[in-house]
């Protein structure tokens, strides 16, 4: 299987940050950088989303302003 990144043991099973970064994007939730390192998503949300774009997932993205910076914010489109 491909690499899926560091992995966090929960509940006797091992759940992956790019799991939980699908999961939380299936759940219709929008996701920033700083918003998935609260989450335990990682430092890497990124290149979580590009991994999740060429496995066929259809995740938008679009600039938002937080104070002086500009950040990428993530969410999954349902057609």
């Amino acid at each position: 299987p491909d690499y899926l990144g560091p992995h966090h043991h929960r509940g006797g099973f091992f759940v992956t940050q790019r799991e939980k970064v699908l999961r939380a994007l299936e759940r219709g939730q929008k996701l920033t950088q700083l918003e998935a390192l609260n989450r335990g998503m990682g430092l890497r949300l990124s290149a979580h989303i590009y991994a999740l774009r060429k496995a066929g997932h259809d995740i938008r993205a679009e600039l938002v302003q937080r104070g002086e910076a500009r950040v990428a914010k993530y969410w999954l489109h349902k057609a």
